[in-house]
């Protein structure tokens, strides 16, 4: 395979390099990098010495969606068995992917629901918790009926907040904040009060950007 023998010493600053360079060549062209990355994301998914040709995998996906959907979208079904590898940094990756393609698959998108809830019950690190906040603030962009489904989960993160979470539940919620009746807007605004003396500079700027939504 063409980029197998390259992702499996796949570490550290390494890792974000090379995914950042087969990423770019798919953004070049070369669409056989991605079909290959989506098939790695979830090669040998028990297995934990596969990790990083997973993550490695997952990583160059994921900046192709961000940039271009369009180009992962197709794949998104296939992306679908990443969301359950043993690593967290592949899970991450995978469904921050399936948010950036949300609007273009939301069938498919929606079966990363469950997961996502499961990510952020389990409140393990921030890079998978947040990812799953974003994800479901993706997704519940696509719709109001989608924003109703997301909303309880992320209602429930702001519960048990873990370390900066605060960041990406605001993130979240301005995207689905439109998409909600009054009544979840309500609780949204409350939220967004918690943290309006917050120290942290970005915490503030969502929170006014998220306030300037209820006029």
């Amino acid at each position: 395979m063409g980029i197998f023998s390259q992702l499996e010493n796949n570490k550290g600053t390494v890792s974000s390099a090379l995914g950042k360079k087969l990423a770019q060549e798919v953004l070049n062209g070369d669409t056989e990098i991605l079909t290959e990355a989506v098939y790695l994301s979830s090669y040998n998914k028990n297995d934990k010495r596969s990790k990083n040709i997973r993550s490695g995998a997952a990583k160059i996906v994921e900046i192709v969606a961000e940039k271009n959907p369009d180009l992962v979208a197709p794949y998104l079904e296939d992306l679908l068995p990443a969301l359950s590898v043993y690593e967290p940094q592949t899970r991450w990756m995978a469904v921050r992917t399936m948010g950036f393609c949300a609007h273009l698959k939301e069938s498919i998108a929606s079966q990363a629901i469950p997961f996502a809830e499961k990510y952020i019950d389990s409140k393990d690190g921030l890079c998978l918790v947040s990812s799953a906040d974003l994800f479901l603030g993706d997704m519940g962009a696509t719709s109001k009926v989608n924003a109703i489904k997301v909303f309880p989960i992320l209602e429930k993160s702001t519960k048990h907040i873990i370390l900066n979470e605060q960041e990406w539940l605001l993130e979240a919620f301005i995207k689905i904040f439109k998409n909600l009746e009054r009544i979840e807007q309500d609780k949204i605004i409350a939220f967004a009060n918690e943290w309006a003396e917050s120290p942290r500079k970005s915490t503030v700027t969502r929170v006014k950007k998220l306030l300037k939504l209820n006029f």
